[in-house]
């Protein structure tokens, strides 16, 4: 009978430590240190904080709902905690506020982020607005000061939709489109910015949506004549870029 002998594993404090401990062992599974880094990172960010014994309806709803909201900014690439050295958890997601009626709620995660030895840490904060509609659930990255659902909304609201409610414009939204009513000679305008997988049929008057995921808004009609204008939001990951919402 061959026996084997597994070496006993080291006080190893880092991911590069662990990784070359494996490699020089020839232990399976040896991975390397930005993909046990990666690992650990997702485990981290999926990790909710412990139920207390006794949860009220109201503390087990809100754990459901930064849930869902946690899977789709996933699901979207976004960030659900926030990182120090050693990849030890400084911030993790947790609800802010919500809007019963119009069932959205603001999601956020703030802490020091390690960045590298070179780098000092920075504090951060995370805001992503979160619900569902007739396409499925949706998640957009607002800035991290954002502290209600409503101040957030007026953030994502691009300002000529603004503009056009104050004068009493019909405005309609299929997911991070606004169709605003407009003059018979602007109809159609803003067909050439709308994001992929929206298209405007102008000879059945209907703007339709057909993603590549599969999810799709219902389409819409629109009788009168209309412009077109794209909300924005900031982009998903570490970047400040501004990107189509949703």
């Amino acid at each position: 009978m061959n026996t084997i002998t597994v070496p006993s594993r080291p006080n190893v404090r880092s991911e590069r430590e662990l990784a070359a401990w494996l490699a020089d062992n020839g232990m399976p599974g040896q991975r390397s240190m930005s993909a046990i880094t990666k690992l650990r990172r997702d485990r981290a960010g999926n990790r909710s904080a412990a139920p207390a014994a006794v949860e009220s309806v109201g503390e087990r709803l809100t754990r459901r709902l930064v849930s869902q909201a946690r899977a789709e900014i996933r699901r979207r690439g976004g960030e659900t905690a926030v990182f120090g050295k050693n990849d030890r958890v400084t911030g993790s997601l947790h609800l802010v506020d919500r809007d019963r009626g119009q069932r959205i709620i603001l999601v956020k995660a703030a802490g020091w982020r390690y960045y590298s030895t070179r780098t000092p840490q920075a504090y951060v904060e995370l805001a992503y607005l979160h619900g569902t509609d007739d396409a499925g659930p949706w998640a957009v990255r607002v800035p991290g000061t954002m502290t209600t659902v409503r101040e957030a909304l007026a953030w994502l609201t691009p300002n000529e939709v603004v503009k056009a409610l104050d004068k009493g414009l019909r405005v309609r939204r299929q997911g991070d489109v606004y169709a605003i009513e407009t003059s018979a000679k602007r109809d159609g305008d803003g067909t050439w910015d709308l994001p992929e997988g929206h298209t405007w049929r102008a000879n059945t008057r209907h703007l339709v949506h057909t993603p590549a995921d599969g999810r799709k808004h219902r389409p819409l009609r629109l009788a009168h004549p209309v412009r077109f204008v794209v909300q924005r939001a900031y982009a998903m990951g570490r970047s400040g870029a501004r990107v189509n919402g949703d």
